[in-house]
């Protein structure tokens, strides 16, 4: 058996790596088509075979005409059983090809977060809604969501026996596992951000763009309503983006009792987390977030809006869940009931997620979920 995976560019294939192995445990030739930057050789070492096409994550780039007929000229010289595609423009550019080559290959594409969301414009919806729609009721055999509010929605758009729930591509739970970081560690890290003894260390992991939604963060502790809360908490701010240069402009601009860190791009986040006492995440657009998935594995309790994929993941078992987007006086209020929780409450909430992890969304479930959706699509 043959399997094909079409994306947009390496990194995002990088995060599915532990199911091309799996596939490949499974029985599996396995194929990746995409761009590749600075993931090629990580990637080579888990695929068969690599083939360089260049699909742009602009569906309105010409060079897109071009991937497409190079795709269809590679599925009918593979003849592969299964097309896997992913992201938007990935999605509908190899599950087009796929239809056109002919071959008989099954089109599978993983929804990672609709285009179209509650929070979204109306006419930008519509367009989107129309997409999906089209691609899957005309170029797919299966549609793979990771969220409950994305599978409610494809049911409407196209036959519900051809979409399916899985809890998303999956954390590794053994990598991100609080056991892993040393007491001397954690200690290190805390020290290196100015966390005092009985200090509050709260960690915000992610790219610093618009709709991760950082700025809530910056005017929340400055906000009158966290009172003393703010007075032992210390915020830090992990990843990097375009919105860097405005967020310091505006942490420089409030007046807050410790300054807001700006710990840029890491590679330490694992560290970070089991450092941390609260993970907070303000985001206002997401499939299923990794970043929420890593901190609830690391025992650590998380703080995020209700919205599709972040509703999935958290609960107030193992964390707080801010209903009314995007009030900085709830999140506040959210904020300032765990701050108020002692430490032992607090881990208490965090070892819950970890186990909720562990049940759902372990890479040994979400690859079985997929590898079970193969089996039932071929003969």
């Amino acid at each position: 058996m043959t399997l094909l995976y079409i994306s947009t560019l390496d990194h995002i294939v990088r995060v599915m790596l532990p199911h091309l192995e799996g596939a490949k445990d499974a029985g599996y030739e396995t194929h990746v088509a995409c761009q590749f930057t600075r993931f090629k050789d990580e990637i080579a070492a888990h695929a068969d075979a690599l083939h360089h096409v260049p699909i742009q994550r602009n569906p309105l780039d010409p060079r897109n005409l071009l991937a497409l007929f190079q795709l269809v000229k590679l599925i009918r010289k593979l003849q592969p059983d299964i097309v896997h595609c992913h992201n938007p423009s990935g999605g509908f550019i190899g599950r087009l090809a796929a239809t056109m080559a002919r071959t008989g290959a099954k089109r599978v594409y993983t929804a990672h977060g609709f285009h179209f969301h509650p929070l979204g414009g109306k006419f930008s919806n519509a367009i989107y809604r129309a997409i999906e729609g089209f691609a899957g009721r005309y170029l797919s055999d299966a549609v793979l969501t990771i969220n409950a509010w994305d599978f409610e929605e494809a049911q409407k758009l196209m036959p519900k026996e051809r979409v399916h729930f899985t809890h998303g591509v999956g954390v590794s739970t053994d990598e991100f596992d609080p056991a892993t970081v040393s007491t001397e560690e954690r200690q290190a890290i805390r020290d290196e951000f100015g966390v005092c003894e009985d200090g509050v260390l709260i960690s915000c992991i992610g790219e610093l763009i618009p709709r991760k939604n950082q700025r809530l963060l910056l005017h929340s502790v400055s906000d009158q309503t966290l009172g003393r809360c703010a007075e032992k908490m210390r915020l830090v701010l992990v990843g990097d983006g375009i919105e860097n240069e405005k967020l310091q402009e505006i942490s420089k601009t409030n007046q807050t009792f410790n300054p807001v860190i700006f710990a840029g791009f890491r590679r330490d986040t694992k560290k970070i987390l089991a450092a941390s006492d609260v993970f907070v995440f303000p985001s206002l657009q997401e499939g299923l977030p990794c970043a929420i998935q890593e901190a609830l594995c690391m025992e650590i309790p998380v703080l995020c809006y209700q919205i599709r994929g972040c509703e999935d993941l958290v609960d107030e078992n193992c964390g707080k869940i801010v209903r009314h987007i995007p009030s900085i006086l709830y999140w506040n209020i959210a904020l300032s009931a765990l701050l108020q929780k002692s430490s032992e409450q607090r881990k208490e909430l965090g070892r819950a997620g970890r186990q909720k992890m562990i049940q759902h969304y372990s890479r040994p479930v979400c690859v079985a979920e997929w590898l079970e959706i193969y089996r039932r699509l071929l003969p």
